[in-house]
């Protein structure tokens, strides 16, 4: 299992969330629970094709690694968290 690092914003009627790492998707729910689920599963699913296509999984960035690269910027109410998903060539 592998963790990604994610950021889970609050918007004016849900959440939505992505990931910090090079992972292109988005999700979105009505609660903070909702919408880690979705981005799990939106994860796993990325990773899935992106496998099938041949492509790359990048290796999880640490939120130190983040932070120095000054493109962090958070919201005061933004939730930073962690996804474990499944990544057969990092296992």
């Amino acid at each position: 299992m592998t963790s990604y690092l994610i950021v889970i914003e609050r918007g004016e009627n849900n959440y939505s969330a992505y990931c910090l790492d090079d992972i292109t998707c988005v999700a979105t729910g009505d609660t903070i629970d909702e919408t880690l689920r979705q981005m799990q599963e939106a994860i796993s699913l990325w990773i899935e094709t992106t496998l099938e296509y041949g492509g790359e999984i990048p290796e999880p960035q640490s939120l130190q690694y983040h932070l120095n690269s000054g493109e962090l910027e958070l919201a005061p109410d933004d939730i930073l968290t962690h996804v474990t998903v499944a990544v057969p060539e990092l296992a």
